[in-house]
């Protein structure tokens, strides 16, 4: 009786530990990002989705926003989540979704007529969607462009408008449109022009020139009297 005594004690004990390294754990994690406990749980603790590892690598998750999706599949960072819910077609507003750190982004991109699924496949959310439904990878993001923006788009692809690399018979572009605009909010902000280069002070000295002009004339002057009177 006493051997199980001690074991329920140290049971208890072990649960009680638990609870307070969860009540610790929580506060600290929200005090140093102001996130939920989802976003690094996606599919409940103790599992950690990436922001998790991101988080558990670096102690913060700043930055992690800004990695690149790099190749969509299954499971990839978007479907983290969103693979258990069920997609609402239904514009809204989302200012109350939990603000994992890929979705700290003010849409300003369709002057108000755009909303998330207008570019992102509503059932893979690690893909594109085309207005026909197609469902293309996030490195074919020119192609999703180029249905709003044909004229671009056909001057991109003729080598006029962003960077390409390799040779006239191969080209290979070098920046796709998301490597230069951001997709929530693609416009250029303005660039407040450099200061004009300062006038450089009146020198007090005297310049020579004025005088090597004079005994250059001089001397011109006299040849040609010299030549003259020969």
């Amino acid at each position: 009786m006493k051997e199980v005594s001690v074991a329920k004690g140290l049971v208890i004990l072990v649960i009680l530990l638990g609870m307070f390294s969860i009540a610790h754990a929580k506060p600290e994690f929200a005090e140093k990002t102001g996130e939920s406990c989802t976003v690094c749980h996606p599919n409940g603790p103790p599992g950690l989705g990436p922001a998790g590892e991101y988080y558990k690598e670096h102690g913060t998750l700043e930055g992690y926003g800004e990695l690149p999706i790099g190749k969509a599949e299954p499971g990839g960072r978007c479907n983290v989540c969103h693979a258990q819910f069920k997609p609402n077609p239904t514009p809204r507003d989302l200012s109350s979704a939990p603000r994992e750190p890929n979705h700290r982004f003010e849409l300003k991109h369709g002057g108000g007529r755009f909303w998330c699924l207008t570019c992102h496949n509503p059932v893979n959310r690690d893909t594109l969607r085309l207005f026909n439904g197609s469902e293309i990878p996030f490195e074919d993001a020119p192609l999703l462009c180029s249905q709003c923006h044909g004229v671009i788009y056909q001057e991109w692809k003729e080598h006029i408008h962003g960077r390409w690399v390799g040779s006239i018979e191969n080209p290979e572009p070098d920046v796709t449109c998301t490597d230069c605009h951001n997709p929530h909010d693609p416009k250029f902000k303005p660039i407040e022009p450099e200061k004009p280069p300062e006038k450089p002070p009146v020198s007090k000295e005297i310049p020579n020139y004025p005088v090597y002009s004079f005994i250059v004339l001089a001397l011109s002057l006299l040849l040609a009297v010299y030549a003259a009177w020969r």
